[in-house]
């Protein structure tokens, strides 16, 4: 006896569907002129407002927790081009958009301590 799957296959967002998501983005930029500049991209699946801050400090990602609220977690610390660098994530909700934004900042490098 076999059994048959179905697979549902996860269809991407209409551009239409992306433009919530896009519009918040505007008005976010508009109210709050003085935020640090990011990279930002929307999930075509799932409509995540994505934002992005390479070379960054924790005091850029505090200015946009600041306004959207949501809490800040640190990621995993990987290397990239021989420098240790650890990513810190907030998430939030924006205009009922779901925003996470990301800054990568170099890893702190714990000390030996001679005994």
């Amino acid at each position: 006896m076999s059994t048959q799957t179905t697979e549902r296959a996860v269809q991407p967002l209409t551009p239409s569907a992306q433009l919530g998501p896009a519009l918040a983005l505007v008005e976010l930029l508009k109210q709050f002129p003085g935020l640090p500049a990011a990279e930002w991209c929307v999930d075509q699946y799932t409509g995540e407002l994505s934002g992005h801050l390479y070379r960054s400090t924790f005091d850029k990602l505090t200015a946009f927790a600041e306004v959207l609220g949501g809490e800040i977690a640190p990621g995993r610390d990987y290397e990239f081009r021989g420098e240790m660098l650890r990513p810190h994530r907030l998430r939030s909700v924006w205009q009922d958009v779901r925003v996470v934004i990301t800054a990568t900042m170099p890893a702190p490098v714990a000390k030996a301590v001679a005994a």
